[in-house]
């Protein structure tokens, strides 16, 4: 077994669980800043494909990420069920609060860092390393997403830290 792309085992302590697209996903508690409900997203004209808007929290002004469409996974209505993870990133540029789609929040969960496994490189409709391993919880397959490199190298989190400097 190798964690290679895990970088840290402590990030496998604990993790949030949440599905999109049919799939169970989970990023670290370290972090998740909350879990809110979808409140009105303001859409940005010319803006990437992977944005779904803004909201405003508590005064702040976040950008909301919909990661469906880079993972190939097909778009869904908000339910009942959607939550906002607004989530703090510690990228290369500097730190970066970002909300992200999920359709469904499962749980706060623990994984044993002896079960995580890279992804195949075969079968997987995942883009090259935005993923930092697969695991197991609940007799299903989650996948660790790697947030910060998605952000540096799909969201343009690179290239906004060059406009602003």
């Amino acid at each position: 077994m190798s964690l290679a792309l895990v970088s840290n085992e402590d990030e496998l302590k604990d993790l949030v669980a949440f599905e999109m697209g049919g799939e169970l996903l989970a990023v670290p508690t370290l972090i998740l800043r909350e879990v809110i409900e979808p409140p009105k997203i303001t859409r940005v004209p010319m803006a990437g494909v992977y944005s779904a808007g803004l909201i405003n929290v508590r005064g702040v002004v976040i950008p909301v990420t919909d990661l469906r469409p880079l993972f190939g996974m097909p778009q869904k209505e908000f339910d009942i069920d959607t939550r906002i993870l607004v989530l703090e990133l510690n990228l290369e540029a500097g730190p970066m609060t970002i909300g992200l789609i999920a359709e469904k929040v499962h749980a706060v969960m623990s994984m044993d860092p002896a079960t995580v496994q890279t992804v195949p490189t075969v079968g997987t409709r995942w883009p090259a390393q935005t993923v930092k391993g697969i695991g197991r919880w609940n007799d299903r397959f989650v996948n660790l997403i790697d947030l910060a490199r998605v952000a540096e190298q799909h969201l343009g989190a690179d290239q906004a830290a060059d406009h602003a400097a």
